[in-house]
């Protein structure tokens, strides 16, 4: 016959190797004084949430049990006692619950600071995998897998402006004109944000009668416009063909052509540029000098010019070109304008927004045509009678693109490679949009941010650990005292 018994632990420490852990087991063998008390075989102590459950098999009440055994697989003495005698009632024969005086561990530390070490190492290493797995993943969706945060293609611009109710040209003897003129736009046939139909749109929600459609290195963008808005849009709108000669010396809009002229290298010689324009003459085109202020810009870390060897206003005279573009997006290009004034003999200023992406715009070249046909137009500008209005602020309403959800899908990895890519610095320098970059590759390691990391890492895992163990002893606190009361209540 089994009787099961709760007790209190009482005394049972180790003062070499510390308390008893929990969940360890007692396992007294045949009692000394086994013969005394009856024919008691075994004595089981199993420690659990500061709690001894002890199952007897004996026949008579006992005083006092000692033994030996194990905790945990390590060898241990033990002493038992009891007080009195319990069971079916007072004085069956059962012994009451014995108390824990106590015991002695013969297992050195080094094996409990050893697992303590092991178990750290462990979630070290499986942290810095996950590092390692979220840096690989994150990096390359960082770099092409994240879609843009707005959707463009459902933008509508309902809208109309009127430049000419608030605006007057910048030349005051230049009064009557029947044109505004975007001379400088992209659309999704390169890098542009605008299908060609919101491209007719925008440009007319903001004053535009005419544009000059000029895509990267292609003039396929200017052809499809042109075909739409001969088809949807009637007289509303003139589109002007052309491309943008884009390398890393110069950029150039080349317009009134209507086939694609090939570009390369990225940084072609002297001779190379005077043949593209000589080239776009031969077409019946002319050639824009496109933002020089922009390609002039200093970058960093190379200290050199966004597109380096820019040749001279005075060199580009000299090999034929047509005019600048005096105006780009909110920029005023002064000086080209006065080298404009300079040379009016020869030079014609247009003005473009250089739109990518929808916003405000600055300025409408403007210009006094007997129709509104490209070739009037065009004509117009060979003759140099141009002007334009300056807005410096920027014309209102702008708006935002309504969000694209595929973003918020792949944003989070994204932002994650973002993070590993702050551990350096990767200059890479102008796109030559020639599958290149102007400048050479610059990587600038962080070290010591890197260095850091993991010392914050570390940081962090220790403080984990430590309310880990601190929250675990607390709940099995808890739980040893509610035990106890109840062990007391059943008593």
């Amino acid at each position: 016959m089994s009787h099961f018994y709760s007790e209190q632990k009482k005394g049972y420490e180790f003062p070499e190797r510390g308390s008893l852990s929990l969940d360890s087991e007692v396992e007294v063998a045949k009692p000394e004084n086994a013969a005394q008390y009856g024919e008691a075989s075994s004595v089981r102590h199993r420690l659990n949430s500061g709690q001894i459950d002890s199952e007897y098999d004996s026949h008579r009440s006992s005083q006092i049990y000692s033994g030996h055994g194990n905790i945990a697989g390590q060898p241990v003495n033990a002493k038992f006692e009891t007080t009195r005698a319990v069971g079916g009632g007072p004085g069956d024969g059962w012994p009451q619950a014995p108390e824990v005086h106590g015991g002695r561990r013969q297992a050195p530390a080094s094996r409990m600071l050893l697992s303590g070490f092991l178990h750290f190492v462990k979630v070290l290493i499986i942290a810095i995998l996950i590092i390692l797995l979220l840096a690989a993943v994150g990096i390359p969706v960082s770099d092409n897998g994240v879609p843009f945060p707005g959707d463009y293609t459902k933008m509508g611009f309902g809208w109309q402006l009127d430049p000419r109710s608030y605006l007057t040209p910048f030349n005051t003897s230049f009064t009557d004109f029947n044109i505004l003129l975007d001379a400088h736009l992209h659309t999704i046939y390169s890098d542009g944000a605008l299908s060609p139909q919101q491209a007719i749109e925008f440009s007319l929600a903001n004053g535009f009668n005419a544009i000059i459609v000029t895509d990267h290195q292609t003039v396929e963008g200017s052809l499809a416009t042109k075909e739409y808005a001969e088809e949807h849009f009637g007289d509303r709108i003139t589109i002007i063909t052309g491309m943008e000669y884009t390398c890393c010396r110069i950029h150039m809009n080349l317009i009134g052509i209507n086939e694609t002229i090939p570009v390369s290298p990225p940084f072609p010689s002297d001779d190379e540029l005077r043949g593209v324009i000589d080239k776009v003459h031969d077409m019946g085109g002319m050639v824009i000098v496109n933002h020089i202020p922009w390609s002039n810009t200093t970058l960093l870390p190379w200290d050199e010019a966004r597109l380096p060897d820019h040749p001279t206003r005075e060199q580009l005279l000299e090999w034929g070109v047509d005019g600048f573009e005096v105006v780009n997006q909110g920029t005023f290009d002064l000086r080209s304008y006065q080298f404009i004034q300079e040379h009016a003999d020869r030079l014609v200023a247009l003005t473009g927004s250089d739109m990518h992406y929808p916003g405000p715009s600055y300025a409408w070249t403007t210009i006094n045509a007997p129709n509104k046909s490209s070739e009037a137009i065009l004509d117009e500008i060979r003759n140099r009678r141009t002007s334009f209005l300056l807005d410096a602020s920027g014309t209102r309403p702008v708006q935002d693109p309504p969000f694209n959800p595929d973003y918020f899908k792949y944003a989070p990895w994204g932002m994650i490679g973002d993070y590993f890519y702050g551990f350096g610095d990767r200059y890479r320098g102008q796109y030559s949009f020639q599958a290149s970059f102007c400048q050479k590759e610059v990587v600038k390691v962080h070290h010591s941010m890197i260095g850091w990391f993991f010392l914050w890492l570390l940081v962090s895992i220790l403080v984990i650990e430590v309310l880990y163990w601190s929250i675990r002893w607390l709940i099995l606190l808890v739980a040893r005292k509610i035990r106890a009361r109840r062990s007391r209540h059943h008593q």
